[in-house]
């Protein structure tokens, strides 16, 4: 749409390009853009920084996200307000737009989420002995304590190895702000409720949702006759599903029984459809 509308601005002589505006905006975004390109070339050192269950590097990398739609969304009115002859707080209304479309991009990401959301179902997984369960971490409170999510998690793949669903256990994720790894803090879960843990493998290395699913398409998915069930809270696994499918890789998912207050659903939810818009714009 911005290119097109560039186009319009040329080809009509008579329209007056609003440069002014238009250069601080279009330069602020290639800034944007370009520190979103390095964020995935570079290793960011705010791994051990942790906000709402959420790493220093995809804070930073969220925000930066959000700008670089907004100054985007900001360049796209300022030229079809120009075309469409609107001259009256120009600038105003084009970052108003902006802030306004973002705002319906997330809730139309927001309803497609609680959409999948509900069509997940564990009667689809059947019993098999290839069948590998796969927990995505979670937040690790203080104490190398499961945070709600982490153990909902856990107790969900417990559950599917008991009703024989899933014959192995992979733990996974490493950025945890203590001394203990998520995946070892799951491991001792575990081991707290006396569950045999001899079909229970950790992995310690992963540091993302994207990363896990890497792991699994190289680690597992390598490996002939193995059907991998990917378990997460179920508005995370919208995104799982979306990032498989970009690594051409099939699994099955199964929604942990976490209970929610309707503020922190909300919450989590909201960020994960931020989360999953960042994916389906860069990959990251």
């Amino acid at each position: 749409m911005l290119i097109t509308g560039i186009l319009i601005v040329v080809v009509k002589k008579e329209l007056i390009f609003d440069i002014k505006n238009f250069v601080p905006f279009f330069i602020l975004n290639q800034f944007f853009l370009v520190a979103i390109y390095i964020s995935k070339l570079i290793s960011l050192p705010f791994k051990e920084i942790y906000y709402s269950g959420q790493t220093g590097d995809e804070l930073l990398i969220g925000a930066i996200f959000v700008l670089y739609t907004f100054t985007y969304l900001v360049l796209i009115f300022l030229v079809w307000l120009r075309i469409f002859k609107v001259k009256n707080v120009i600038i105003i209304r084009a970052m108003f737009n902006s802030a306004l479309s973002m705002l319906l991009i997330l809730m139309v990401v927001f309803l497609y989420i609680i959409g999948k959301e509900a069509l997940f179902d564990d009667a689809l997984i059947k019993e098999g002995n290839n069948n590998v369960g796969v927990v995505l971490g979670a937040a690790v409170w203080s104490g190398n304590k499961p945070s709600p999510s982490l153990a909902g998690r856990v107790d969900k793949a417990l559950s599917l190895y008991k009703q024989k669903k899933i014959s192995q256990i992979y733990l996974t994720g490493s950025n945890a702000p203590g001394e203990l790894t998520e995946s070892e803090v799951a491991l001792k879960y575990i081991e707290s409720k006396d569950s045999k843990t001899s079909e229970i493998f950790l992995e310690k290395e992963s540091t993302s949702t994207n990363e896990q699913i890497q792991y699994i398409k190289k680690k597992l998915i390598s490996r002939s006759n193995i059907n991998v069930i990917v378990i997460s809270d179920g508005y995370h696994l919208v995104r799982v599903l979306e990032i498989a499918k970009f690594h051409e890789i099939e699994i099955q998912v199964s929604a942990s029984e976490l209970s929610q207050s309707f503020e922190k659903a909300l919450y989590n939810k909201t960020r994960e459809a931020l989360a999953l818009t960042v994916f389906w714009l860069f990959a990251i």
